[in-house]
């Protein structure tokens, strides 16, 4: 049985259905059917499916579970619930990266900031705690604030960004515990992804944020009677935290700090990095020419196709501002790196999934969203042109899939490069002028994008045929409405 055989056999049996009469409905053999039943044969495509849910009179609820539990069945579990994360991820980013400001703090009359060992139990009381350390910490000439904490707790990696984007110069060290495997949690999700979806925005706040990681079991370990497993750790305060942040003990003596921090350091040298940030152009665009390309598959998943393959020489010289500091050695680098792209990627698969509205939104503004718009003006409408034009060109064969919606808000987008041995995410930042590039070396990450590109949704795309003619009209719509101005 399957657990949409399993759930297919319950509507049968609570209405009385006839499976004959379903199958001849659904143009099935009966035969056949009563195997689908059985969960010893596989419903062929989804359009049988959405005829067995009409024929069942299936409430929209009970429609929706019921194609769930097809794709379930055809995917897999895990593999299920790590594709259907990773696109809420892409299609809530901006939820992810919103950014509220933090007032300031009264002083905390039950535990006075007083040398000494404090205990603290309730978890509005470690809240408030919590609040009042980091804050005093992020007002500091030298902010650092060192955690050993799982990023589950909502109160304290909401106050984090917020703490971040008032103070650019708050430095956070941040150790996690990855779980091993893609065992999903009792809420049916992938704690690896979670944990991305809630680190990304203290990355978008644009303070100085690392984060370190190592391996654990994680899905099954919560009952385990750990007494202080987690550690936040500043200038002035120690404070060991209980698993369900309901307890804690305050260290503030001078000796006491100077332990924690040597033991934090000790733990660093055990864990990897989880990824750099590179914040500034010179930086990308250095790290950019060491990314590795696979011989298998490469994949590029961002709303506006990426035109940086497709970059003419003589756009540099034209396009990048000419006030702009140390602008003839940005040229050089941009230069070499195109260069460098095209070559690196000859022979190799590429994948480019972009969308409709994405490639509209750059014939009707000349801006590349990955690029800063304080370094270059808008390209003119004919040079847009020569650029799709010239992408189209470059592109290999089968390496088009064009979205027929945008998955995410082009004003707010995640983009991503990804294969089997690296990649990046970039996104915008508090700054609007700043964008944020996330180098991603985690295995089970990397794996998990990869696959999520590869088997998305067939039924999002337009075929690679109505890909090329729609693009090729929306050419000459650019190129009339030009004409007519």
């Amino acid at each position: 049985m399957s657990i949409f055989s399993d759930l297919l056999g319950k509507h049968i049996a609570a209405k009385a259905i006839k499976s004959n009469e379903m199958a001849q409905f659904c143009g099935i053999e009966r035969s056949f059917m009563y195997k689908i039943i059985k969960g010893t044969r596989h419903v062929a495509n989804m359009d049988t499916v959405l005829l067995m849910a009409e024929y069942l009179r299936l409430t929209p609820s009970e429609r929706n579970d019921f194609i769930e539990s097809y794709k379930i069945s055809v995917d897999g579990l895990e593999n299920y619930y790590r594709r259907k994360s990773i696109l809420e991820l892409f299609e809530n980013f901006k939820k992810y990266s919103e950014i509220y400001s933090t007032p300031t703090p009264a002083p905390l009359s039950c535990f006075p900031d007083t040398p000494g060992v404090s205990t603290i139990t309730g978890q509005n009381e470690i809240n408030h705690q919590l609040f009042y350390i980091l804050f005093l910490e992020s007002r500091t000439n030298d902010p650092q604030i060192r955690l050993l904490i799982q990023p589950d707790s909502d109160f304290l990696m909401n106050l984090l960004p917020t703490l971040g984007y008032e103070n650019k110069n708050l430095s956070i060290s941040h150790i996690i515990c990855f779980n091993s495997s893609d065992q999903l949690t009792i809420n049916k999700k992938n704690y690896n992804l979670t944990c991305l979806k809630k680190i990304l925005p203290v990355y978008c706040c644009a303070c100085k944020y690392n984060v370190y990681y190592y391996y654990g079991e994680l899905v099954h370990s919560s009952n385990e009677l750990l007494l202080f497993p987690y550690l936040v750790l500043t200038s002035r305060h120690a404070f060991l935290l209980s698993r369900d942040m309901r307890s804690g003990i305050l260290f503030q003596t001078e000796k006491s700090l100077q332990f924690f921090h040597q033991i934090y350091d000790q733990y660093l040298e055990q864990t990897s990095s989880f990824g750099v940030t590179m914040s500034d152009l010179s930086t990308q665009l250095d790290y950019f020419h060491n990314l590795k390309a696979d011989v298998d598959q490469n994949y590029c998943f961002q709303m506006l196709p990426c035109l940086t393959y497709c970059i003419p020489d003589y756009f540099y010289d034209k396009y990048i501002y000419p006030e702009l500091p140390n602008r003839d050695y940005l040229i050089s680098m941009l230069r070499d790196y195109v260069h460098d792209l095209r070559k690196r990627f000859t022979g190799h698969r590429m994948l480019f999934i972009f969308s409709e509205e994405g490639l509209r939104r750059f014939l009707d503004t000349g801006r590349i969203p990955e690029y800063p718009p304080e370094v270059y003006r808008p390209f003119e409408p004919a040079d847009r042109i020569t650029l799709i034009r010239q992408f189209l060109q470059i592109c290999p064969a089968g390496g088009i899939r064009m979205l027929k919606c945008s998955i995410g808000d082009l004003d707010n987008e995640l983009f991503m490069y990804v294969n089997h041995r690296n990649g990046y995410l970039m996104f915008p930042s508090s700054n609007p002028e700043r964008l944020i590039c996330l180098d991603i070396t985690e295995p089970g990450l990397l794996h998990g994008f990869c696959d999520f590109c590869e088997h998305l949704d067939k039924d999002l795309f337009y075929t690679e045929e109505e890909a090329v003619e729609i693009i090729s009209s929306l050419i000459a719509e650019t190129e009339q409405n030009e004409e007519l101005i």
